[in-house]
């Protein structure tokens, strides 16, 4: 009865017209009540007759996704609507359909599925739901620093094969569910899939690295896991991109270490530098690219509201350090000495293949269309990036 009455009413309803849904679903309705009921629908879930801007988020629990949910609380708008949020919250149960999202502008969360593989049938998200979403930014995946175990926090030796395997299953397998959900969608949708600046290998070491990799580098064949990583990544992103029905767009959001003390690596520096044993990692020559926290979270929405930017986009600050410019800069900022060398041989010993490349190894990434689509940086240099994240945010 209560099913009746709402059918009834959205029939009744003048902010629904037939004339206004898409020739394909009108012409379904034309045939057969069922067709009615499947262009009610979509003119009900449609994003362009919502007066609201819909923001699904995998991942709201990580560093970067706290920050974002931050920056949308202080935001009026987004695309010049109220923004709803959906947390998309892990769940080991079977996705089922039919569920219904608030008519405000608010923050819920409904369930995904961080195990699915893409395959038919393993689907990530409730279809249902996919026509009233017109961003998803997925930000989930098995964290990189750390290892298995009760002791893995500590980030000993963390890439056994197993922990590789997780890693790179974690982000494959859902995006491209994702990807198929945004596919099959009968709204346009804009996915923001993170990566990482990873992409460009760890070669950036010493005077005679490469030039800053800006988003026309060749990344097929750098080298390194998290450049494998990455372009696995990216590419399970594809069928979004590719799907028949809709303009969909796509960004493959490269991000560099983000610097918070809420998390990352800025996190376990800190009480290190606190304590008087930060120093110079290995050669110090090896370049790092970052960006504060504060900086990613409104780089994301720029990526939401800026519909010319697609495919990867570096988010990091324009300006990479080298390693002993970065210790300098901590030191500076704490107000601690960096007298203490962590030397080579004890970063290979403690860390291996993990610290080889991602403390060994450097990145030199530059924003170039972050820049040229007018992004203005918070904090474009590292003392300031280190100063909001150690003395200013809280995100």
């Amino acid at each position: 009865m209560r099913r009746t009455m709402t059918f009834a009413f959205l029939l009744k309803s003048s902010t629904f017209s037939l004339s206004r849904v898409s020739p394909a679903a009108a012409a379904a309705a034309s045939n057969s009540r069922s067709g009615i009921l499947c262009a009610v629908m979509q003119r009900t879930f449609s994003t362009e007759s919502s007066p609201y801007h819909t923001i699904a988020i995998t991942g709201s629990s990580g560093l970067v996704g706290k920050a974002l949910l931050d920056e949308l609380s202080k935001r009026e708008s987004v695309n010049n609507k109220p923004v709803r949020v959906i947390k998309l919250e892990r769940s080991t149960t079977p996705i089922t359909s039919g569920v219904s999202l608030p008519e405000e502008a608010s923050v819920s969360s409904l369930p995904w599925n961080p195990n699915a593989s893409g395959e038919e049938d393993d689907v990530a998200i409730d279809a249902t739901i996919m026509p009233s979403i017109d961003t998803i930014v997925h930000l989930a995946g098995e964290n990189v620093a750390t290892g298995l175990g009760p002791l893995g926090f500590l980030g000993i030796r963390p890439w056994s094969d197993s922990k590789k395997a997780l890693i790179l299953n974690s982000r494959t397998g859902p995006t491209r569910a994702i990807a198929k959900a945004v596919a099959s969608s009968s709204n346009p949708t804009t996915l923001i899939s993170a990566s990482g600046v990873g992409a460009y290998g760890d070669a950036f070491v010493g005077s005679n690295s490469s030039p800053a990799a800006d988003e026309d580098a060749d990344t097929t064949k750098t080298t390194g896991f998290l450049a494998e990583v990455s372009r696995q990544w990216e590419d399970a992103t594809s069928p979004a991109a590719a799907a028949a029905v809709g303009e969909n767009r796509v960004i493959q959001a490269r991000f560099a270490p983000v610097l918070s003390k809420a998390g990352g690596a800025l996190q376990k520096l800190y009480p290190v530098f606190y304590f008087g044993g930060g120093g110079i990692v290995g050669c110090g020559t090896q370049y790092f690219s970052y960006i504060s926290a504060r900086d990613a979270a409104r780089a994301l929405i720029h990526l939401i509201e800026t519909p010319t930017l697609s495919g990867p986009v570096n988010v990091c600050a324009p300006t990479a350090v080298t390693n002993a410019e970065f210790t300098q800069a901590m030191g500076s900022v704490m107000k601690r000495p960096t007298f203490l060398p962590f030397p080579s041989f004890a970063v290979n010993l403690m860390f291996g293949e993990m610290g080889k490349e991602m403390l060994l190894g450097g990145v030199n990434a530059r924003p170039k269309k972050l820049m040229e689509s007018g992004f203005e940086f918070c904090h474009d240099g590292i003392e300031e990036a280190l100063d909001s994240a150690i003395h200013k945010e809280t995100i």
